[in-house]
């Protein structure tokens, strides 16, 4: 199934229009799909960094954050670590883990 598209116009100043034009030309693409590239990139990284606060705030569990920002739990984790926030650890997720360690 394709995704639907729908034009979106934009004023932006002549400095954003020049920045896209340079950088459409070294990468050998057009202005429009490095827009919609970069947009896209924007969106994802916006959402990881969402998903991380509110699990550093407690709000949502690593799991949630991970299924939130589209990554792997594991990429959650290294990007807590990252960050240089404290990872936070709770006795779900540590019961969780013995489940899946020891034996029944």
């Amino acid at each position: 199934m394709s995704e639907k598209y729908r034009q979106l116009n934009l004023h932006v100043p002549e400095t954003i229009v020049q920045g896209l034009d340079e950088i459409a030309g070294k990468e050998q693409i057009d202005r429009t799909a490095l827009a919609r590239k970069m947009l896209t990139e924007a969106i994802q990284q916006w959402k990881k960094d969402d998903a991380i606060a509110a699990c550093q705030r407690g709000e949502i569990t690593k799991a949630r954050a991970a299924e939130l920002a589209g990554i792997s739990v594991y990429d959650i984790m290294d990007e807590v670590r990252r960050r240089g926030a404290p990872p936070s650890y709770t006795l779900d997720e540590l019961s969780q883990d013995l489940k899946l360690l020891l034996p029944s």
